[in-house]
This record gives structure tokens, C-alpha cells and sequence, in this order.
């Protein structure tokens, strides 16, 4: 396992690592594990929080975005992701909210 592997509990990493090579589509700058995951707080069928970060994303609709990324996910697993480009998480790090605290606190994944 590697650094982001410490960080987070065994399932969490290994459900991750088995979606990245879809997630890896997007080609994404960054993705960032939030919520009760990264902070090792989850119940058993806890939600999997990302954001992804991408250049990719550029010109798609929000909403299809977050569409595209659902359709690569298992779905017996409740995943909760958000979908930004690198000027859109700039302007929204320093804005009080989700985006803010995810960025602060979350695990940056590796791949």
C-alpha cells in the first residue's frame, strides 16, 4: 500500500483503488477522499465522499458531470462526488462550505 493507503482504513482504500481505473477516465489533476471516511469516522455502508478535479470537466454541465462519474461507479457502493475544474475549486476554497472543509481536511488520493 502506499501513503494514501496509511491514511484511510483497509475497505475504504481498496474500494477506492478498485474504481480509480474508471475515475481515471476524467484524468483528473486531483481526487480527494472527504467526509467520515478520510477521517476514519464511517459506520459499515457509510458513503464514499470524492471530489474530483479535471481539466476534462470544462463545458460539461454540472449535473453531467456528476452523471458521467455515477455511471462508473458500483452501485451497490453509495458514493457522494463532486466535480470541478481547477478554476472552479480555486474560486470556491476560500468560500465557507463543503468544497472548503474537503479540501482542508480531506485525503488527496494517489494513483
Amino acid at each position: 500500500m502506499d501513503k494514501t493507503a496509511n491514511k484511510i482504513d483497509k475497505k475504504t482504500y481498496q474500494l477506492i483503488k478498485k474504481h480509480l481505473k474508471f475515475l481515471k477516465k476524467f484524468k483528473p489533476q486531483k481526487i480527494i477522499l472527504f467526509g467520515s471516511r478520510a477521517r476514519g469516522e464511517h459506520l459499515e455502508g457509510s458513503d464514499v465522499d470524492l471530489i474530483i478535479i479535471s481539466e476534462n470537466f470544462q463545458g460539461v454541465e454540472f449535473r453531467e458531470r456528476i452523471s458521467r462519474a455515477y455511471g462508473l461507479w458500483d452501485k451497490k457502493q453509495n458514493l457522494d462526488i463532486i466535480c470541478y475544474t481547477p478554476e472552479e475549486i480555486k474560486k470556491r476554497i476560500n468560500q465557507l462550505g463543503i468544497v472548503q472543509q474537503a479540501v482542508k481536511e480531506g485525503i488527496e488520493i494517489k494513483y
